[in-house]
């Protein structure tokens, strides 16, 4: 027994010298392994260039009147003799070599046996399902397994260079599934052409025009049993070359088998899957039930296989996995023009995968890009970190719960995924526009800012001061009014300085009520003493000053909440904002209402809300939904320097009192409350 082992993509791969002849020439879609004949890409090399034979024991090399001849170590070989060959000799075609190899004693060949180690020595038995980690596919109750090709070699029928291929298609072929010319002319043949056109022209369809992945690779599965109509099973595998992990994404029989039995374990052989993904070659073996590497497991891949194709998913030279077909039956083996059909139809499968997985990495950033603007938004505020992400789960929760619905008035509304990725983004979003409002009035606190306290109560400290220069001026006046006693000094002095005291506990007591009034809470009986401190005038030599101006009457006046009129609108102008920034992205068809829903959630079934007054059914069922989240999670979320935290009863009763005042959707907020929409899942 012996080999040839080629240099290709700095491997060594063997090829089995059969008991036959075995040919080397120039393939014609690159190199290929097609029977007993190995075609290279190398134009020096002549289309019949070489034979390698056996004669007993002996390996015999001869060169068929080759262009450019043939060289053993340093030797030309002479046109139709016989150079016999020995364990490593070299042999040169063109710019090609390959070494010729003996095998030992015990029969072993060369073959490839998975990973090797630094030294050279094949790895441990371990080594080949190491080389590929196996993960969890797309398909129920498949497990998938990576057998070791253990020390023989593949029984290849044919192999394609399917990167060379798919770059230097070949022209028109003259045959239809391996018969000849004149064949092919016949009535049945061209109704079998057109019959595996009609397939292939669905598969394209199908990858352009289906965007879930089950129904894709489903409907894929259909238009490949009809091209092939001798194939008993279909699998594909995707790799990732990141991690060299194999995923299957379909597996499936012609016919479908009972549940029962739909648990099974698809066995791959590992110098398939190797060669396949390494050397991107596209491999059929005629004859998989003499290849002994399908038989070191019973599985549903490996039982009673006739012939077996595989082709890898190849795009951009990217192999991005794999597809194998096989057959049960002997007298339906594939052959050559199936191997090639095959090829073509994983380079298309190959194009709407990498679409796929692009799609994927575009909703990755798209994510990744959402999570971030929240997160910069809500780091503006702190005190309501986490608020959107929350607003976006019950908000998920409830309309779930209403598409779950089979009574009432929302028994027949439905939500499908797109519309819930749709109604999370703009939940997620909501509060978008709050990017465009002063900061200074998003973390308002109290009803005046800091610095205006501290004005005020510089001016409470001016009004003492200068209640205390009129009282010594007082007092100088009295010790130089000649007319007065002792006594009399004595009795105004003491007077004047209860006086002083009087006013200036006064004082205190005002400023204490200022303080009090600041905080944000409802207060109607304060207000009376707002207004005395109002109407408090001191006096800076001639001119009056009042202790707090209008401006600071009216916003400590304020009854509920810590913003003024001005403050609440431009609070009230990140929902306009929100939608201008959010119309500026410019969505797909299935994310165009996210501007739309957002802008409507603050808005009231009776037009009592903003920013556009909108009632009734004008409002989006979205954002009515939407609006029931951000109304709860405004009710209990953390204490804030402006309200306390309310529990979850006594927020559920508020929205029940604004369901009852036609404020927001009665229906929603008793799915809302009975569905227990406003759980977080830990």
């Amino acid at each position: 027994m012996a080999n040839i082992l080629i240099n290709k993509d700095n491997k060594s791969l063997p090829v089995r010298v059969p008991d036959n002849d075995l040919y080397l020439g120039r393939g014609s879609y690159g190199f290929e392994i097609v029977g007993n004949f190995v075609g290279f890409d190398d134009p020096q090399i002549s289309r019949r260039h070489a034979r390698i034979l056996r004669q007993n024991a002996q390996y015999l090399l001869q060169d068929l009147n080759s262009t450019n001849g043939t060289v053993v170590g340093e030797q030309h070989i002479h046109p139709g003799s016989f150079h016999p060959l020995k364990d490593g000799d070299r042999i040169r075609l063109g710019k090609t070599e390959i070494r010729f190899s003996l095998a030992d004693e015990e029969g072993q060949s060369l073959a490839l046996r998975g990973r090797r180690d630094t030294d050279g020595e094949p790895s441990s038995p371990r080594g080949p399902t190491s080389d590929f980690e196996l993960v969890a596919g797309e398909v129920p109750g498949l497990e998938i397994e990576v057998v070791d090709s253990g020390d023989e070699a593949p029984n290849v029928s044919m192999m394609i260079d399917a990167s060379r291929l798919l770059h230097h298609p070949p022209t028109a072929r003259t045959t239809v599934g391996g018969e000849s010319g004149e064949e092919a002319g016949s009535e049945s043949s061209q109704r079998e052409l057109i019959r595996r056109l009609n397939a292939m022209t669905r598969v394209s369809i199908s990858l352009g025009a289906i965007k879930d992945a089950a129904v894709l690779w489903a409907r894929i599965a259909e238009c490949i049993f009809d091209i092939f109509e001798q194939a008993d099973f279909l699998h594909v595998v995707l790799y990732s070359a990141a991690d060299h992990r194999l995923k299957p994404v379909i597996s499936r029989p012609r016919q479908r088998r009972k549940k029962a039995q739909e648990r099974n374990t698809l066995s791959l052989s590992y110098s398939i899957v190797n060669d396949v993904i390494r050397n991107k070659h596209s491999l059929l073996i005629m004859d998989a039930g003499g290849d002994t590497r399908f038989k070191s497991r019973e599985s549903v891949v490996a039982l009673e296989l006739k012939s077996v194709m595989c082709a890898p998913l190849l795009h951009d030279d990217q192999v991005l996995g794999l597809i194998q077909v096989d057959t049960r039956k002997a007298r339906n083996s594939f052959d050559s023009e199936d191997l090639h059909i095959l090829t073509a139809i994983a380079a298309q499968i190959a194009i709407s995968v990498k679409n796929n997985q692009l799609f994927e990495d575009i909703e990755k950033l798209f994510e990744g890009f959402v999570t971030a603007s929240v997160q910069v938004i809500e780091s503006r505020d702190p005190v309501t970190a986490g608020h959107s992400f929350r607003v976006a789960e019950f908000t998920r929760n409830l309309v779930c719960a209403v598409d779950r619905c089979d009574s009432g008035e929302h028994r027949e509304t439905r939500f499908d995924s797109r519309q819930l990725r749709e109604i999370r983004y703009a939940a997620l979003l909501h509060d978008f526009g709050k990017i465009g409002v002063r900061e200074n009035v998003l973390t308002k606190a109290d009803k005046l800012y800091p610095h205006e306290v501290e004005l005020i109560k510089q001016r409470f400290r001016f009004a003492e001061a200068c209640l205390e220069r009129d009282n010594y001026r007082k007092l100088i006046s009295l010790w130089e009014d000649p007319t007065r006693s002792c006594d009399d000094r004595e009795e105004v002095r003491a007077r004047l300085a209860r006086e002083l005291a009087d006013e200036k506990q006064r004082l205190r007591r005002f400023f204490e009520q200022v303080l009090e009034a600041n905080k944000p809470t409802i207060m109607p009986d304060q207000i009376s003493g707002l207004e005395d401190i109002a109407q408090y005038v001191f006096q800076d030599g001639e001119n009056p000053v009042p202790l707090i101006t209008p401006f600071e009457f009216s916003t400590l006046s304020l009854a509920k909440g810590s913003l003024n009129p001005e403050e609440r609108m431009e609070i009230e102008s990140h929902v306009s904002h929100t939608y201008a920034f959010l119309k500026l992205i410019p969505w797909t068809d299935d994310l165009g209402m996210v501007p739309e829903i957002a802008y409507a959630h603050h808005e009231k079934l009776d037009g009592s809300g903003y920013p556009r007054k909108l009632s009734g059914a004008d409002i989006p069922l979205p954002s009515r939904i939407m609006t029931i989240a951000d109304i709860y999670d405004a009710l209990t979320s953390a204490d804030r320097p402006y309200k306390k935290s309310l529990p979850v009863d006594k927020a559920l009763d508020i929205l029940e009192l604004e369901a009852r005042a036609g404020k927001i959707d009665a229906s929603l907020y008793r799915i809302f409350r009975e569905a227990r929409a406003f759980e977080l899942k830990a």
